[in-house]
């Protein structure tokens, strides 16, 4: 796009460009002339749009900001050295909603945007600002000044401004502020972001889909009696939450800004706390901070098919994430299939499954994913997948660390995450590329959760005598609720290869009941019972390593059922208390 600008500008618009017009929605104007895709961007140009406009900058070091409907933004300067990866950008935003996703300047926190009623200082981050005050850390780190007072926001945080008064303490932003900013800054009914008009006709969504999936089967086939059809709340909550996970790492698909992100990890020097902290500025590299391991688990949850006569059903199946350092690199792999209560966990024969492949290891080919740490990583299904017969695309995103971890406490409730030292789980989402005609939503949604851990070495590891108790959460995809969590504990007795397990306020429910360890009793399973509309859950797990056991940790899979057609598919993790 940028070879095209300069061909297109001329030579009076190479010496002044800092960027290209990526992304636009009429009505939007740079010096009061209508942007239109692909036109360069000069120093200390002037962006208006109104109430339907909105335009996506791409700047020459991989900024991009996304200016929202009825806004006022001025480059005030633009200065970018491409040999050494150094600049500066500052701009005004007059008023409106803005996304700003940091590229190479803003790795050395030399980016800079002012409002109406603070200034942002941005490093490394990702930001989102809605023109009424609020301002959003998705990733990085910044700081606000307003009032005479400066505050410093950490990935997740927000800050509410006022002209002439300091901001508010970091907190979590308020309940739909990151859905609703995605909304803003996605186009709407009837915009296309500058492709040609007419490409997404009703004939030619149409014929892609019959092309695309060639029936209603969809992607995995389920078995037993067809579920109630999903009401459409559910869909557009999976669909919410999951753009918010996706969103809060990779605004706008910026992998390279990511991942110069996990380069800048490389050389920062303080150790994270616990669990949840990325590193600062300090005098030791963080200990194992970005080890590479191949982890092996479990996955769950459901799959939507938006038919005439839309239904949803449960899936379940088996995850390997590898986390590849040296290359900054991410591949998830979920093998997926049909959830049958009479049957858990079997891939029943006639029946179709599903192989998602996420990301990308090794040196070679498109990455597709970013490794910042142990603790905050994603991956993307790579351009054109396809998967059996349909086109798809989808994300795998970690839910350990700070830029996702707020986000996900704040969309569901009662959800006390395990403290897993090892143990790592996350969300997944996947969607076929093809629309229903009469909708125009993607012809099927799978959306679920994944857990993975370092799998115990051999069977001797396994303790043959002495008990412990693990503890942990319970995190579903239930049909009739969206996504739900609740408290997990398992009492082991090694001696007896049995569990106690209880599952506590999950959709309203506790259960309890016993699980057995499998003939290899590195994994166990069973059945327990639920106090709520005769409903039950199918657990299926393994034990995992531990930083100071072979057998420290645990993760598995569940499935869940009940009267009135209740169902949903997920994923536990506990920690050996």
């Amino acid at each position: 796009m940028t070879a095209a600008a300069l061909a297109l500008g001329g030579a009076t618009a190479q010496a002044q460009q800092v960027g290209t017009a990526s992304a636009v929605n009429p009505a939007a104007t740079a010096n009061l002339k209508t942007i239109v895709i692909g036109q360069s961007i000069a120093h200390k140009e002037h962006i208006q749009t109104k109430s339907s406009g909105s335009v996506q900058l791409l700047f020459l070091d991989k900024t991009s900001m996304t200016i929202g409907p009825n806004s006022d933004l001025t480059i005030d300067e633009y200065v970018y050295d491409p040999k050494a990866n150094t600049g500066k950008l500052a701009a005004t935003l007059g008023k409106g909603a803005l996304r700003f996703v940091g590229g190479q300047i803003s790795h050395n926190g030399d980016a800079e945007i002012k409002t109406a009623s603070a200034l942002i200082g941005i490093r490394g981050g990702v930001m989102m600002t809605d023109g009424k005050g609020g301002i959003y850390s998705g990733y990085g780190t910044m700081t606000v000044t307003s009032g005479g007072r400066s505050v410093a926001l950490g990935a997740g945080e927000f800050t509410q401004t006022q002209a002439g008064a300091p901001p508010t303490p970091p907190d979590l932003p308020p309940p739909g502020f990151v859905q609703q900013q995605i909304a803003i800054f996605q186009s709407a009914a009837g915009q296309t972001g500058g492709v040609r008009a007419g490409a997404a006709s009703a004939k030619n969504i149409a014929t892609a889909a019959q092309r695309a999936t060639g029936s209603s089967n969809g992607m995995v086939t389920g078995s037993g009696a067809p579920p109630t059809p999903a009401p459409p709340p559910i869909v557009e909550q999976l669909s919410a939450i999951s753009s918010a996970f996706t969103q809060s790492i990779q605004i706008s698909n910026q992998a390279e800004a990511v991942q110069q992100i996990a380069q800048d990890q490389l050389t920062d020097k303080s150790p994270p706390d616990n669990h949840n902290s990325l590193p600062t500025d300090n005098n030791t590299p963080p200990p194992n901070a970005r080890p590479s391991v191949t982890l092996r688990g479990y996955v769950g949850g459901v799959d939507v098919i938006n038919d005439n006569q839309p239904t949803m059903r449960p899936v379940s199946g088996t995850s390997e994430i590898t986390l590849d350092a040296a290359n900054n690199r991410v591949q998830g792999n979920l093998d997926i299939y049909a959830f049958d209560s009479r049957n858990p966990f079997t891939q029943l024969a006639g029946t179709i499954h599903a192989l998602f492949e996420f990301g990308s290891k090794g040196s070679s080919g498109p990455a597709n994913s970013a490794y910042v740490d142990y603790n905050n990583f994603y991956a993307n299904t790579p351009n054109n997948s396809v998967v059996n017969g349909v086109p798809v695309n989808g994300v795998m995103v970690s839910a350990n660390g700070a830029a996702t971890s707020q986000i996900v406490n704040g969309a569901i409730p009662n959800l006390t995450p395990c403290q897993c030292e090892y143990t790592r789980w996350g969300f997944w989402s996947v969607e076929s590329t093809s629309t229903n005609p009469n909708t125009q939503t993607p012809r099927e949604v799978l959306v679920g959760t994944w857990v993975a851990g370092r799998p115990v070495g051999s069977i001797s590891d396994v303790p043959t005598i002495g008990q412990a108790t693990y503890t942990g959460h319970v995190i579903a995809n239930v049909n009739n609720a969206g996504f739900v969590a609740g408290g997990f504990s398992n009492t082991v007795d090694f001696g007896a290869r049995t569990g106690a397990v209880s599952v506590t306020n999950l959709d309203n429910t506790n259960y309890s009941g016993t699980v057995n360890f499998d003939n290899d009793p590195r994994n166990f399973g069973g059945m327990i019972a639920g106090n709520n509309n005769n409903r039950s859950m199918t657990l299926q797990g393994s034990f995992f390593q531990g930083p100071s056991s072979p057998v420290g940790e645990m993760g598995g899979r569940v499935g869940i059922s009940g009267d009135n057609n209740y169902f949903g598919s997920g994923i536990f993790a506990g920690t050996k208390r």
